[in-house]
């Protein structure tokens, strides 16, 4: 079975896992809108000759009037400190187990840190911080005060 069967199979896998979300085939994303927020689960494939890794990211972003006012985020394995997690993917059976195993880490490390940060003073606070949290959630530091005054903007001082 080639790469880009093996990735559907895995895709496929993953929405049986995930019955709330919308799958967005264009941009690999889950998304489940909650509470007014998106949330995103991304996925990113990385290929090799015989077999591919998969790589998870997860993101909230906040919307007012279908304008986007801040989007935070960042990878499952990044989030649980360790870097980079991946999972490889280079046969039908590995296609189910991986897509059940980035499943179990993103119900571990991604559901939790999306509950977080979907709270707008959580965001505002980790950023007016600033460090190795802030920069986890935003990895560029310049726009950092444009979110916070955005949020603020929106949702009052927290």
């Amino acid at each position: 079975m080639n790469i880009s069967e093996l990735q559907s199979r895995f895709i496929e896998r993953l929405k049986e896992l995930l019955p709330g979300w919308k799958y967005v085939k264009g941009e690999r994303t889950f998304k489940n809108l909650v509470d007014g927020n998106i949330w995103h689960f991304h996925i990113a494939f990385v290929n090799h000759n015989d077999d591919f890794d998969c790589i998870g990211d997860v993101a909230i972003e906040f919307k007012s009037n279908n304008q986007r006012l801040c989007v935070v985020g960042a990878e499952l394995g990044n989030i649980a400190g360790i870097g980079q997690k991946r999972f490889t993917v280079g046969n039908v059976q590995q296609s189910t187990e991986s897509a059940n195993s980035i499943y179990k880490y993103f119900e571990a490390v991604g559901l939790p840190f999306l509950q977080r940060y979907s709270l707008p003073s959580e965001v505002i606070n980790t950023l007016t911080a600033g460090g190795k949290e802030a920069m986890l959630i935003s990895p560029i530091v310049r726009m950092h005060k444009q979110q916070i005054d955005s949020l603020v903007q929106h949702y009052g001082s927290i």
